[in-house]
């Protein structure tokens, strides 16, 4: 079970330190709030690469690291989506493929 907390706290992290980034990017380059969402954002990487590396440690990679990355996908794009990103045939496309992706290894 805490493997499993690992994979779903490593998906969260590395999501949010790239949100924070393109958080980061509007404002003013070394104005106070880029910088925090800057710190912010390498903290949470930091933390999301230990998660990773227990990940690691617990599952296969050639299964684990794409379940991972699809993950982080999924809730980057839903994040871009919310903002008023459009979101295209062809991604919308790439996002089932990824989905069918995660099937498929578990099947």
């Amino acid at each position: 079970m805490v493997k499993y907390i690992l994979v779903l706290f490593g998906v969260l992290t590395s999501a949010s330190a790239q949100i924070m980034l393109k958080k980061s990017s509007g404002f003013q380059n070394w104005s106070r709030p880029w910088l925090i969402f800057i710190l912010l954002s390498a903290f949470v990487y930091f933390v999301s690469f230990v998660l990773y590396f227990h990940v690691l440690k617990r599952f296969p990679i050639s299964k684990i690291y794409p379940i991972m990355t699809i993950c982080i996908i999924l809730i980057i794009t839903s994040y871009g989506f919310f903002i008023g990103e459009k979101i295209s045939t062809k991604q919308m496309v790439g996002l089932l493929l990824g989905m069918c992706s995660i099937y498929l290894i578990f099947a």
